[in-house]
């Protein structure tokens, strides 16, 4: 969906009237959704505090750390803004899959995904006036993160009641995402043609962002013996943000060349889910002896 969306996003131009208003509604439809495999129910803080904790420090540490890095490297002042940004947004709603495809602990993920959103309401304004400061307006920025983290979060817990979510939630996403990354690619149509020396290295930090820092982490967690769950905690809370979210933040709050680094980035981080599998087809054998590779059948 996002190739496809992308293909006729830059062939058409997407919807130049309406282009950020399509942004929002897509956006909120495809959170809705996807928030609605994620369940607030019985989530104890107290019980998960060690998950929570491991997954809070990918997303916000190790992942974000490198983002601001970027950000302060950026001689373009929108693109530092998009860093910014993206440096503030919670992981992306598709970890959960993802570590169920990985064979994590798909509960843990779960309630450390459930809290880093609730938290998100507050981490995303607060990082962003942290490092930009005076150049975004407060009320602004909090109208954009209720409308596109709280609405999308109090509209998903009725919505997962309904018996068939589980058989439409893809579509539903697929479907927005579609429709967003059309209106996303289009407004910044212009752009990405214009200017290939900017894009040729957002793809080199966006590179690095994911296979640079997904690889030393599985390295390092190999070489540490970390259990198969821990290591795939690591990788994913530190590999995906909502790159959907901070697209339509900067492109709101900023303009179109803010929103590059996320529309970049997005590319390579599906690259890189389609890669971890392949990562983990190697089961370490914590015991320090040589790692067992399981069966394909």
């Amino acid at each position: 969906m996002v190739a496809s969306g992308l293909v006729v996003g830059l062939a058409t131009g997407g919807f130049p009237a309406y282009s950020k208003p399509v942004q929002q509604l897509t956006l909120i439809l495809a959170m809705m959704f996807s928030l609605t495999e994620i369940s607030f129910r019985d989530v104890s803080p107290r019980e998960e505090a060690w998950g929570f904790v491991g997954s809070f420090v990918m997303t916000y540490g190790a992942l974000s750390g490198l983002v601001l890095l970027f950000a302060f490297l950026s001689g373009d002042v929108d693109v530092r803004r998009g860093w910014v940004l993206m440096a503030a947004v919670p992981p992306a709603v598709a970890v959960v899959p993802t570590t169920a495809l990985l064979r994590g602990n798909v509960r843990r993920s779960l309630i450390s995904e459930a809290l880093l959103y609730l938290l998100g309401l507050v981490m995303v304004p607060l990082v962003t006036l942290a490092f930009l400061g005076e150049a975004v307006s407060v009320n602004d920025l909090v109208i954009q993160t209720l409308l596109l983290i709280g609405v999308p979060i109090l509209i998903s817990r009725p919505l997962r009641r309904w018996r068939r979510i589980g058989e439409t939630r893809a579509t539903a996403v697929s479907v927005s995402f579609f429709f967003l990354v059309v209106a996303i690619a289009g407004s910044t149509r212009d752009v990405l043609f214009g200017r290939p020396d900017l894009i040729a290295n957002l793809a080199l930090l966006a590179f690095l962002r994911t296979f640079g820092l997904g690889i030393a982490l599985f390295g390092l967690t190999y070489a540490l013996h970390t259990s198969r769950e821990a290591r795939v905690q690591a990788l994913t809370f530190a590999s995906f943000k909502n790159l959907g979210l901070t697209v339509v933040l900067a492109s709101t709050l900023f303009g179109s060349v803010a929103s590059l680094p996320s529309i970049v980035s997005l590319i390579f981080e599906i690259l890189w889910m389609s890669t971890l599998p392949l990562l983990f087809r190697t089961k370490p054998d914590v015991s320090g002896q040589s790692p067992v590779i399981r069966s394909s059948k």
